[in-house]
């Protein structure tokens, strides 16, 4: 291949890669409704970034897999993964209604940044929770609005290799509003948007909106047969 194909890749390839965000990922494809106990949820989700690190705003894919396991009546822990990130998650139960939930999920995640300069994150922590109030809006549909608040720390090139004090910190408040349908009875779709917006602590100011938006495709139990199945129509 010639020289200027390898070229025209690189200018291509290389703001894309710059302009991921750290790998973290502010979606979540979760209902309200905790894995059973004993039993395993498996999602594959196909979302997208628009977000402006630089370049003007972008359009980015950002495929997911993740997995979940029940480990009590309401409570069950996750692990997602995308392309050079991760994410660590608790579902916690807190209100049952009768068509109405209120789950907490304390989130743990980062990410890495292979292509990057001295001002731009090369790795990204995450940490924070997620407020998912679930509305059953048919037996087994659920309307989920998140509420977030995560904290953020970028750690560019300076800050890994020089001085730790060049480390950026970022709280990213958010709101994502999706719906989990079924196709089978395992097998359910979970399309959803969110929108973040960071503050950066050092400028003191905000920064422009973070939008992720996609579907996932959810296989497992999601509890429907010991809660949300059982409920009336």
């Amino acid at each position: 291949m010639t020289r200027s194909f390898w070229c025209s890749t690189a200018r291509c390839v290389g703001p894309l890669l710059v302009a991921l965000p750290g790998c973290v990922s502010y979606g979540s494809h979760l209902s309200a409704t905790p894995t059973a106990r004993g039993e395993t949820e498996i999602s594959a989700n196909v979302d997208a970034l628009v977000l402006d690190r630089g370049f003007g705003p972008q359009l980015l894919p950002n495929p997911e897999f993740s997995i979940r396991r029940g480990l009590g009546s309401d409570v069950d822990l996750g692990l997602r993964l995308n392309a050079l990130g991760g994410e660590a998650s608790s579902r916690i139960g807190l209100l049952e209604l009768e068509r109405y939930r209120l789950t907490s999920v304390p989130l743990l995640g980062g990410g890495f940044v292979p292509v990057t300069n001295k001002d731009t994150g090369l790795a990204t922590t995450t940490a924070g929770v997620v407020l998912l109030n679930g509305i059953r809006v048919a037996p087994r549909t659920e309307l989920v609005l998140g509420l977030r608040g995560q904290a953020r720390l970028d750690l560019n090139a300076v800050a890994v290799q020089e001085d730790f004090g060049a480390a950026t910190w970022r709280l990213v408040p958010g709101a994502s509003l999706g719906v989990r349908f079924p196709l089978s009875r395992k097998l359910y779709l979970f399309p959803e948007v969110v929108v973040v917006v960071p503050y950066e602590f050092d400028g003191a100011s905000w920064e422009s909106p973070i939008v992720q938006g996609g579907v996932g495709l959810q296989w497992g139990s999601g509890g429907d047969s010991n809660r949300t199945q059982s409920a009336p129509p």
